[in-house]
Order: C-alpha cells, then structure tokens, then sequence
C-alpha cells in the first residue's frame, strides 16, 4: 500500500509540475513539448538544451497537434533512440538501474530562435529544472548532461558533480573520434556487435511504455528497420559504451 501511495503522490507531483511547465513555454512564446515521464525516482537524469521546431513540426500548429496525438522528446530521431539504447544496455540493465532525459528548457522553437539569449532563457527555467529534480532524484541520483554547454550552465548555477557526454546531433559528428581515449582496434570489434536491430528494439520498446505511435517517429529511424547503423552512428554508440563503463558504472546507491 505504501508504495501505491508513493507512486500516486509522485505522479500527483510531476502531473502538477507540467502544468508549470506549460505556462513557462506560453510565457514565452514557445510550445511546451513533454518528454517521456519517469514512472518514480531515478538514478540518472540525462539533461538536454531545449526541444527544437523544425524535423517533427514545422509550425506550432503542427506541433500541438502531434503532441496531442502522444509525440514526445527524446523519442523522435534515431540519435534519440541510440542514446536510449546506450543508456539501457550499456549503463543501466547490469545494474538494475533506472533513468529520466529532460532540458533545461522544455518550450520547443526554431533553431534561430533558441541560440538568442538561450542563457538567460536557461535561467527562466531554472527553478523548474530544480523543482524537477527534487521530485525524481534521489539521493545518490548523477546528473548527466548531453553536451558540454549544458554542463556549463549548470555548474554556473550551482550544480557540482555533473558529468557530460557527446551530444548525438549531427552537428557533433565530428567529435565522435576524438571525445573518448579512441581505440581503433576496439571499435573494428565493437561494430560487429551493434546493428540497427538493437536500435530499433529499443525504440519500440520505449514508444510502446510511453504509448506513442510509430507513425510518429522519424522517416530516418523507420528506415533502419531495413538498413544498418552507419560507422559514425556505430562509432557514437562505441563511445557512449566506453563512457558510461569507464565514468558511470557502479555508481548507483553510492555517494560523492
């Protein structure tokens, strides 16, 4: 009974807390986009920029109405389905442990729209990113940030102990042979491990416990049902494994 009751006060709590966050994207002018919610406490919080308009929805016309029919952030793209892969199989299955991927900020814009004063968008947000995290962290939880910036921010805000990988965009390709100690011998083994089919498990996997449509994934991800990941994609994969074994693992229960 005490965790029925746990569970529906936590619910009660993040349900209240969305509905902050959709008056902070009205006010300024953005469409709050929902990620996939927690269904508890976590032992990861996997923190991104802010939700962009542009591949999923043109328009915020667009945008409401596919986030009316169940779209969500994080569960679009096939980086956001190999991150989800990364995070499962490499960090969180060996050690029973759990996670949540949010922004700091969670209204979606154009992408020319958010590189204008984005730090002083950040910090609009910032008490709810804090409100968040009290309600799904615990105490031993590790913030992870998605990209150097956002550790940034966050350490200029007071956070301490938050750890950073590789952003998975395109536009951080470049870097996925160089954000690690590379090990081109241990990549050319790696690879022939990793297929697209791991991916695609996944990505069903989290569509279908968060109750999206697959009609609502991208084109690209689609495709991988019929082709395999590219070496760049299995390069990032390779490089979230090595991260997450060599920084993250055995941390959960544990204390800075």
């Amino acid at each position: 009974m005490a965790r029925r009751d746990n569970k529906s006060r936590f619910d009660q709590e993040y349900s209240s807390l969305v509905r902050e966050f959709r008056r902070q994207a009205q006010s300024e002018d953005s469409v709050y986009l929902p990620t996939v919610q927690p269904t508890g406490q976590v032992d990861f919080v996997f923190i991104g920029m802010e939700p962009s308009l542009g591949h999923w929805a043109r328009t915020p016309e667009e945008a409401e109405e596919k986030i009316g029919r169940g779209f969500k952030d994080f569960a679009f793209s096939t980086g956001d389905f190999i991150l989800h892969h990364c995070i499962r199989q490499y960090l969180c299955h060996a050690q029973g442990s759990s996670y949540h991927i949010t922004n700091l900020s969670k209204g979606a814009m154009k992408v020319k729209q958010a590189n204008q004063n984005r730090d002083y968008r950040y910090s609009q947000w910032l008490e709810l990113l804090e409100k968040e995290l009290r309600i799904v962290k615990k105490e031993t939880t590790r913030l992870v940030a998605i990209g150097k910036s956002v550790r940034a921010f966050l350490e200029s805000s007071g956070f301490s102990n938050v750890y950073a990988i590789l952003h998975y965009s395109q536009r951080a390709a470049r870097y996925r042979t160089t954000w690690i100690e590379w090990d081109e011998d241990a990549f050319e083994s790696f690879k022939r491990h990793v297929s697209s089919k791991d991916v695609i498990a996944t990505a069903k996997s989290v569509t279908g416990q968060a109750q999206i449509e697959w009609s609502l994934t991208s084109p690209s991800l689609r495709r991988l049902e019929s082709h395999d990941l590219t070496d760049s994609q299995k390069a990032l994969v390779f490089g979230y494994q090595r991260y997450f074994a060599e920084q993250l693992s055995g941390m959960v229960g544990t204390s800075l």
